[in-house]
């Protein structure tokens, strides 16, 4: 049997795994599940109704895109997605966080409350998940999932007074990745690491695809092309820029990173810390812990503490805390480079694992 990958085309994070698995040539069919699959089967599977899956040979599954990458990993190491360098390697990490945890901002901000991106998903999402229905009914039929993806929007703190920071948030990252890739194939040279598909996903599923946004790439011709090659890729001779060297030109958008979502994600980590102290016993930590202030685009707010955001910035802290102290200096160098010599990340104390697609405090 091939590997299985069940995601729609309106899907950021099956567009991040769908374009990893052509990259790597792992053979695999692409399969759009409709929606009494996701429901039965697929929520069977893994315990919820989500995208993307992957139904190994062997019957076992896959859940979360990040979780996804590292199982393939193991079994096809070459061409590896991820850099020997701790701070190329810090660098790719950072930059799925923030594909994954930060840029849904944008992207469901640009779907749900732009009316003609909002038209064209109800309508690939009743095609792919209703496809037998006519398609006036399929989307009608389908406005309960939408509801329900659109209500995500208050949670990650997109509201009146934060729209206009996310859209310049937007504008700026596409204009700043457009200069970095007019020298580079793709974000650490020529080859692509986890952070190209991460940041692919939302960019390229949500704000390129849908008819609404798509004028934000008018410009960025660059940054079209590099979504071009993440489409069609295919493993090639291409290697990571050498000497672990982080391009400078990528400087002004670990910038935003470390100001928005490091500083985020340092606030999350306390408040898990102290519901842990408060809590010795617990096995896991509640989904959400309230509310706190954050910044995008300049804006100010307020979203939801959303502990499952730790999951994904373990993902680059704890390799990082990990390091001796020689191996941390040159990426300590780097990080004031992009952040300023205050800069530092966050110490996970209780870091969290997947157990049969739950997480849970790691024991």
């Amino acid at each position: 049997m091939t590997l299985k990958h069940y995601g729609w085309l309106v899907s950021p994070y099956s567009a991040k795994t769908r374009s990893y698995l052509r990259y790597k040539g792992i053979a695999f069919s692409d399969e759009h599940p409709t929606i009494p699959a996701l429901y039965g089967r697929i929520q069977k599977a893994v315990g919820r109704m989500i995208m993307p899956t992957v139904e190994q040979p062997d019957g076992t599954w896959l859940q979360d895109s990040s979780d996804i990458i590292d199982a393939l990993e193991t079994q096809h190491p070459t061409p590896a997605v991820e850099p020997d360098g701790p701070t190329q390697a810090l660098a790719s990490s950072l930059l799925e966080l923030y594909g994954d945890e930060w840029l849904p901002m944008m992207a469901l901000h640009y779907r749900w409350n732009t009316p003609a991106n909002r038209e064209f998903a109800l309508a690939e999402f009743a095609r792919e998940g209703l496809p037998w229905l006519p398609g006036f009914i399929g989307r009608r039929a389908v406005q309960p999932v939408a509801k329900r993806m659109a209500g995500y929007l208050p949670a990650l703190g997109v509201t009146a007074d934060t729209i206009p920071g996310v859209e310049r948030a937007a504008e700026k990252l596409i204009s700043q990745l457009d200069v970095h890739l007019a020298d580079h194939a793709y974000l650490l040279g020529d080859r692509p690491c986890v952070g190209d598909f991460a940041l692919f996903g939302p960019l390229w599923a949500h704000l390129f695809r849908d008819p609404g946004s798509t004028a934000l790439f008018d410009e960025a011709t660059h940054v079209r092309s590099w979504m071009r090659r993440l489409l069609t890729a295919r493993p090639a001779d291409g290697d990571f820029i050498s000497d672990d060297e982080v391009p400078g030109s990528l400087d002004p958008v670990f910038a935003t990173v470390f100001q928005e979502t490091i500083a985020w994600v340092t606030r999350l980590v306390t408040a898990i810390d102290s519901w842990c102290s408060a809590h010795p016993n617990a096995e896991r930590v509640p989904r959400a812990l309230g509310h706190d202030e954050f910044c995008v685009g300049g804006a100010s707010g307020t979203r939801k503490l959303i502990t499952f955001v730790q999951y994904k910035a373990q993902r680059a802290i704890l390799p990082y805390q990990a390091l001796t102290a020689a191996a941390r200096e040159p990426v300590d160098a780097w990080i004031a480079r992009v952040a300023g010599e205050e800069a530092k990340l966050p110490t996970i104390a209780h870091p969290f694992e997947r157990r049969e697609f739950r997480t849970v405090l790691r024991t």
